[in-house]
């Protein structure tokens, strides 16, 4: 009996102190860049900015001229205009007083001619609408690489939560396993004495109702750890059985350095909200001027070159190559462009009220996770003098119990104090990096070294 209580101490101190780890050393960013790389619903956020990014790309197309090649063939029946009708009898009289076949008299040029080949180029010259949509476009792919951004922000923060959450879970399912020999040990000293009429049989049903109690927990503890185990893998697109290396707790531990002011204005710089937002004001921006271009005139050039005739023919005297210079002015059109500059506009002012709500939205945000960082971290020293008295109390009673100078339920009382002390320890210590991911999450803290560059 006294050589498992000194195997329970030295086993749970050891837990508690450094948790187990695989040969080769696991880090937590290297878990957050696999995430990064393999998230699927990440994957959809890309494809989200490259779909804004090929409409910038379409808007930016807008600027260049456009050439076209088309081919017509008529058929034509019926009454159909025939320019030979008309021109024949002038040529035929010419003749006759020239008394010479100086002009044909025989011409077929009906009208619509049967076949046509021409190609058309168009060329903008004055289009502010053309302009201004493609400032809106480039705004919308700004904000939509600002909310990818806000989105891996958000991510970082789960991966690490969830890793958090699936390490303590491994730990306390191990203080449970270090806990089961010991309590197996006293059923056993128990049924043992009870034989030798030292002990009543209340002091074995005790000692069995303890080991079933732990027994319970295990196995509650091992299915949260699975649990656990399996959403990390989601997150980082792994198979849902993949083995998850752990990381000492040195590795994992993080200090206050950032004051609440200091977060705060932090926050203001490197939280991709506010980015977002710009970027929607930028584009509201734009759409009234687009919609005050309406009540200018768009200027645009126009080149033709083909050839016509009722037969294809693609010699010099068929071609024909026509300049168009088009102007177009709407100059009413039932105030339709005013109300739609007019919604613009209000659009601008709204999004200009959300930056205002956005910044104490924010501000709350780090403010409240600021407090709740520091109170876990405060609450460690707590745990850690707790699990020292409680270690200290079980050593002297288990001693005193084991010369049979102290009951059993006094024995287990101090030993239930010591596990649940323990326990107690590994979610304080885990409670703390968990706010601390999220305080880190709501003040911009973690480096996003894939922010993607405004391109215009």
């Amino acid at each position: 009996m006294a050589k498992q209580l000194s195997l329970f101490i030295i086993g749970l101190a050891a837990l508690i102190c450094a948790p187990a780890v695989t040969a080769q050393m696991a880090t937590l960013d290297r878990y957050v860049r696999e995430g990064l790389a393999g998230n699927l619903a990440l994957q959809q956020q890309n494809f989200s900015y490259e779909k804004s990014a090929q409409a910038l790309r379409q808007a930016r197309g807008l600027f260049l001229p456009s050439l076209t090649l088309s081919a017509r063939y008529s058929d034509l029946r019926g009454e159909v205009l025939n320019l030979g009708t008309l021109i024949n009898p002038v040529y035929s009289t010419l003749n006759q007083l020239l008394q010479a076949p100086a002009f044909p008299t025989n011409i077929d040029l009906r009208l619509p001619l049967q076949r046509e080949a021409k190609a058309t180029l168009l060329q903008p010259l004055f289009h502010p609408e053309i302009l201004y949509n493609y400032r809106i476009h480039a705004k919308r792919r700004d904000a939509e690489a600002a909310h990818r951004q806000a989105f891996k922000r958000q991510l970082v923060a789960d991966i690490k939560t969830a890793y958090f959450n699936y390490a303590k879970t491994v730990q306390v399912v191990e203080l449970y396993r270090q806990t089961l020999p010991l309590l197996e040990e006293n059923l056993r000293v128990n049924e043992r004495l009870r034989e030798n009429q030292k002990v009543t049989a209340d002091a074995v049903y005790r000692a069995r109702a303890e080991l079933s109690d732990i027994k319970q927990k295990l196995a509650e503890a091992g299915q949260q750890s699975d649990a656990a185990a399996q959403y990390f893998n989601f997150l980082l697109n792994r198979t849902l059985g993949t083995p998850i290396q752990l990381i000492p707790d040195s590795a994992l531990a993080v200090e206050m350095a950032f004051s609440r002011e200091a977060a705060q204005n932090k926050a203001k710089i490197s939280r991709e909200e506010f980015q977002q937002l710009r970027a929607g004001i930028g584009a509201a921006e734009a759409a009234v001027k687009v919609n005050t271009a309406s009540f200018l005139p768009n200027l645009s050039l126009g080149v033709d070159y083909g050839f016509q005739g009722n037969k294809y023919d693609f010699g010099a005297d068929q071609d024909y190559l026509v300049v168009s210079l088009v102007a177009q002015w709407n100059l009413f059109n039932s105030f339709q462009d005013v109300a739609r500059r007019q919604q613009a506009s209000l659009e601008v002012s709204r999004l200009q009220t959300q930056m205002a709500e956005l910044e104490n939205q924010i501000a709350l945000q780090v403010r409240v996770a600021f407090n709740d960082a520091a109170v876990a971290k405060a609450a460690i020293a707590t745990a850690n003098d707790r699990l020292v008295s409680a270690q200290r109390s079980f050593e002297l009673v288990a001693k005193k119990y084991a010369q049979g100078a102290a009951a059993q339920v006094e024995y287990i009382d101090a030993r239930t104090a010591f596990t649940n002390a323990g326990i107690n320890q590994i979610l304080t210590a885990y409670e703390y990096y968990i706010k601390y991911a999220q305080f880190e999450r709501a003040a911009g803290l973690y480096p996003m070294n894939e922010r993607q560059s405004a391109r215009h």
